[in-house]
């Protein structure tokens, strides 16, 4: 499941600017908190989704995020695809 590419760097966007506003105002960043929030936004996302899909929902989100993860770091080709 493809997310289109001007949500995603909308939401990198985004990001990036509360880092910076973080940063900026000597607060030091943790990216491990980040990552939890973004977490929890995903999980509201698929709490949103009727109760019989939810389940779906998660694998899909699960699997995206460790495909992506596995090409980025070279460990999968770009042609290969574990998710969908």
């Amino acid at each position: 499941m493809a997310m289109s590419k001007p949500l995603r760097e909308g939401i990198n966007e985004f990001v990036i600017d509360y880092m910076q506003a973080k940063t900026a105002t000597g607060e030091m960043i943790d990216a491990a908190e980040i990552a939890y929030e973004m977490a929890q936004s995903l999980v509201d996302i698929i709490m949103k989704e009727e109760a019989e899909g939810q389940a779906l929902l998660f694998a899909l989100v699960l699997a995206g995020l460790g495909e992506e993860y596995l090409l980025r770091s070279g460990v999968l080709d770009a042609g290969q695809k574990i998710a969908n």
